[in-house]
């Protein structure tokens, strides 16, 4: 407990959320939780956790006019086993000792949602690293394509899977989630759009993919939550109208039915799995999404990249192939980082 206003406050919060964490573990397995840390200095938790491996960079929230970031569940090293620790923002599960005597507010449903969600990231943690034993923390990835969509890869599965399991707990989650899907995806044709103006400028393939590509992807993850929680919701959820229009307007319902369809594949053959290349039918969602935002990236040798830029409404994708790369006036150009 960090930086709490009084001993008394700090140890009357730890209590009702131990009681919580006690309950939540009758429902989700915890044994690979290491700690939970609770700090009113968030950023400053999140970057002076040890997670038990040297050179790792510092942890830090998201935070933009789209998402702010209230609680991490980030995967820790102890004594060669893999575990999680938790780390929640303060204010944000504070109400969670207001469960007495009347009727709990919504504030109190939003700190016991944060707290089984990121419990529920427990777990995905776990049945992966027993899945797969030594690649959590322990696996350098060095091929630069493969460690981009590792990354989208693990960031829609790790969320649908903790949205799937917590989903018990998120009393008025489902609009919430949806009103970040739709706000993002109101905003990822246009930031790709100038992260792509840009780069006829500064010609830089590295930054390129640093800018176009998240926002194109970023509606992916949004909709790991949507999809978790309805999934883990049975009969009790669904997407709305609303949600499915602005997916269609952006030009993602494709994307998002793909998308469905191998992280709903993947949960059924999570007793089963032999290899993370299972989990590149994400990635395959997500080469398609940069694919329509004119962000194509494909290995090469020696661990690299080839990195394809070109501008989609200037282009005929019918005529261009995955083996050309196209400038702002349309000419063939190759570039490799």
């Amino acid at each position: 407990m960090r930086n709490f206003a009084s001993e008394e406050g700090a140890n009357h919060t730890a209590t009702k959320l131990a009681f919580y964490i006690r309950l939540i573990s009758r429902y989700l397995d915890l044994s690979r939780l290491d700690g939970v840390t609770v700090a009113y200095d968030y950023d400053v938790a999140l970057a002076e956790l040890d997670r038990g491996v040297e050179g790792l960079r510092p942890l830090t929230r998201s935070n933009d006019d789209q998402l702010i970031g209230v609680g991490m569940a980030p995967a820790v090293l102890r004594d060669g086993v893999v575990k999680v620790h938790i780390v929640l923002n303060a204010p944000y599960v504070e109400e969670i000792d207001k469960d007495e005597g009347d009727e709990p507010n919504e504030e109190f449903w939003a700190a016991l949602y944060l707290l089984a969600h990121e419990c529920g990231h427990v777990q995905v943690t776990s049945d992966k690293d027993r899945a797969f034993p030594g690649m959590i923390l322990q696996h350098a990835v060095s091929n630069y394509e493969e460690a981009i969509f590792m990354q989208v890869n693990e960031a829609c599965w790790e969320e649908y899977a903790a949205c799937r399991l917590s989903a018990a707990f998120g009393r008025g989650r489902l609009q919430l989630y949806e009103e970040s899907l739709r706000g993002v995806l109101g905003v990822a044709r246009e930031r790709a759009a100038d992260a792509r103006k840009d780069f006829w400028s500064h010609r830089d393939l590295n930054r390129a993919v640093a800018e176009v590509a998240p926002p194109l992807v970023e509606p992916l993850r949004l909709a790991s939550y949507v999809l978790g929680h309805i999934d883990g919701s049975g009969d009790d959820g669904s997407m709305s109208e609303e949600t499915e229009q602005a997916i269609a307007d952006a030009g993602y319902t494709d994307f998002v039915d793909d998308l469905a369809k191998a992280l709903r594949s993947l949960w059924e053959i999570k007793r089963e799995w032999t290899h993370t290349s299972q989990f590149d039918i994400i990635g395959d969602v997500a080469r398609d999404a940069l694919w329509s935002g004119g962000l194509t990236i494909r290995p090469a040798a020696n661990d690299g990249a080839t990195i394809n830029v070109w501008e989609p409404d200037e282009v005929d994708p019918i005529d261009m192939g995955l083996e050309k790369t196209w400038s702002a006036t349309g000419a063939p150009n190759s570039d490799t980082a």
